[in-house]
């Protein structure tokens, strides 16, 4: 006869066993060499964020799909999937840093903050940010939204995620979108921060669940000052110029007037007065390609300019309108120097500029008294 405590764990399995055959996954009734390179690498990846090692992984695969792969045979299938774009590291938000932000800057109507250091963190986050936006549109029960975008690196990346997430909320989100460009391409030797050329992340065959129109700007990148408003009333820019006015949405980033990487100073400095101006004005950095100030926008007195279709300037009205100003500050997308000067700038002028803050750590620590 069994003593009861043999009998016990007999029916008992231990906490070790109980683990263990957890991880054994149940038998699969198809072959490995069944699965394509796709459904190949999605079961790899699964197996990788859970936290599995190169040789769990090999080793669960092999039983499941009755397979003999060794552990070196995961390795391009991962990265195959880091090519495709199919695993992306997500940083955790600072809580205690967007709660304080919220208390200095109890104006702002969002703040996210990114606990991290990278460029393309920050795109993340704001891309996910212009989807809570467009949730909140639609439970207004707009179903027509118009977002215009700036240029730069950072909201090229931001509008490249985004692309990648909207088939995700179809239902979700309002079905009809305007994209415009809203400022027009600054960098010669470096066509793909213009807006215009953001557009085509949206022509693929997942957006078929939204109706998504464009409003290009084909406009000079330079501009001579006392041209500016002749040039706005163009024939080839003035639909461009009237279709602005119906943005619901601003997409944004800003750079800092000492960053050496600043497109914005870049181009300034082609006319040695107008460079020369902004440095007299203390230029802090620009925004939407304008230059700013400590307190507030600085006037346009140089030489030359950006080819906009808003104003530094029209941003309060915009915002008391309703409308929502979205600015995504990442650190420099060539030497990741933070940004906190900018960000300083633009949360204390004199009338609010944005409504919405995407930002990292440390550019935000740097701000916060």
């Amino acid at each position: 006869m069994m003593c009861p405590k043999a009998a016990a764990s007999k029916k008992s399995p231990s906490c070790a066993t109980v683990h263990k055959s957890r991880k054994v996954q149940a038998k699969s009734l198809i072959e490995w060499d069944e699965l394509d390179s796709r459904e190949q690498m999605s079961v790899v990846c699964n197996l990788f964020i859970n936290g599995m090692k190169f040789s769990e992984i090999a080793t669960a695969i092999n039983q499941t799909y009755h397979a003999n792969l060794k552990r070196e045979s995961t390795y391009p299938i991962l990265m195959n999937a880091v090519r495709h774009k199919w695993i992306r590291f997500v940083p955790p938000p600072e809580y205690e840093l967007e709660m304080r932000a919220r208390q200095q800057y109890p104006w702002l109507d969002g703040v996210r903050v990114a606990h991290s250091s990278q460029f393309q963190d920050i795109a993340g986050y704001g891309a996910e940010a212009l989807i809570e936006l467009l949730k909140k549109l639609y439970h207004q029960n707009k179903h027509v939204v118009h977002i215009g975008f700036a240029g730069g690196h950072a909201i090229r990346k931001l509008t490249y995620l985004f692309a990648q997430m909207l088939p995700q909320y179809e239902g979700k989100l309002p079905s009809h979108l305007v994209l415009h460009a809203l400022v027009a391409g600054f960098d010669i030797h470096e066509p793909r921060t213009d807006p215009n050329t953001f557009f085509s992340f949206f022509q693929t065959s997942s957006m078929h669940g939204f109706d998504i129109e464009f409003v290009g700007l084909h406009a000079p990148s330079r501009v001579k000052t006392q041209e500016f408003h002749k040039i706005l009333e163009s024939e080839d820019i003035i639909d461009s110029s009237q279709a602005a006015k119906k943005v619901d949405i601003i997409v944004t980033s800003a750079t800092c007037w000492g960053d050496e990487h600043s497109s914005f100073r870049k181009y300034m400095g082609k006319s040695e007065n107008s460079f020369n101006i902004l440095d007299h004005q203390n230029c802090v950095g620009d925004m939407l390609w304008l230059p700013l100030g400590n307190e507030q926008p600085l006037p346009i007195e140089t030489d030359i300019r950006a080819m906009t279709l808003f104003e530094l300037s029209d941003l309060p009205d915009f915002i008391r309108r309703g409308k929502k100003v979205l600015l995504v500050l990442s650190p420099c997308f060539y030497c990741n120097q933070t940004k906190s000067s900018i960000l300083k700038a633009v949360l204390n002028q004199k009338e609010h500029l944005v409504t919405h803050l995407v930002a990292d750590s440390r550019s935000v620590r740097n701000v916060l008294t």
